[in-house]
């Protein structure tokens, strides 16, 4: 059985310090980018333990996470005798977000569903657990590219059900965002979005099923009928 780990714990765990990077890049081309990935350990002068860094090849780059700096990935795979197992399940993708220093960490998956994580190699070398126990369906930079839209599912109803995460990429801080057309809660995993897309800088529209409330056997009549929508506003606060 896989490992998991609680989103409350996970979120305690989730640290990176300024004083060294999270992680670490070469725009050297590999020669094998279907490579899984591996721990690989780097000295460390101030230390007499090397530095542990999972090593992820991508087609243009290699990237390398550093574990000490991100202490749930060390505690995700210190709960693994075959640490190997826990590296192959990972998935590391770069995200377009005007430039080329973020990605999003895959990990910790229980059947389709996992759990992620945001990094950003920047300045500021930064990382923030933005999902757990979800899939992402779409992840979308907004028009002035300061900020991100991330869709996420879960849950066994078809459709299943969604979350929408809009990250500051410039302040580093999910957005709130609120329901001007509705008072339906519809994030957080209580009705199913079909589809999300950017209207401008601060406001996004849903795609969902035309339907009273999203109880199982409303979504059962739904499937089985012309599947109807209708475009829910979301804004900023």
């Amino acid at each position: 059985m896989r490992k998991l780990i609680s989103v409350f714990t996970m979120f305690m765990m989730l640290t990176a310090c300024a004083d060294e990077p999270v992680i670490v890049k070469s725009d050297t081309p590999s020669e094998d980018p279907e490579s899984k990935p591996e721990i690989v350990e780097q000295e460390n002068d101030d230390e007499e333990e090397a530095d542990e860094f999972i090593e992820f090849t991508l087609p243009e780059e290699k990237i390398m996470i550093n574990l000490k700096m991100i202490r749930i990935l060390d505690s995700y795979l210190q709960t693994f005798q075959n640490r190997r197992q826990a590296l192959e399940e990972m998935n590391l993708n770069s995200i377009d977000t005007g430039d080329k220093n973020h990605y999003i960490l895959e990990f910790s998956c229980h059947e389709t569903l996992c759990s992620y994580i945001l990094l950003d190699q920047g300045e500021e070398n930064r990382a923030y657990l933005i999902a757990d126990l979800a899939k992402l369906i779409q992840a979308l930079k907004s028009p002035d590219d300061t900020k991100m839209l991330f869709h996420f599912n879960r849950g066994e109803s078809r459709p299943p059900l969604s979350d929408i995460v809009v990250m500051d990429m410039k302040k580093w801080e999910p957005l709130a965002l609120h329901y001007p057309t509705t008072e339906e809660a519809m994030l957080d995993y209580n009705w199913p979005i079909l589809a999300a897309e950017w209207n401008d800088d601060n406001s996004l529209s849903a795609t969902v099923p035309d339907i009273t409330e999203p109880s199982a056997e409303n979504l059962k009549q739904w499937k089985n009928t012309e599947k109807p929508t209708k475009e829910v506003i979301l804004k900023i606060k």
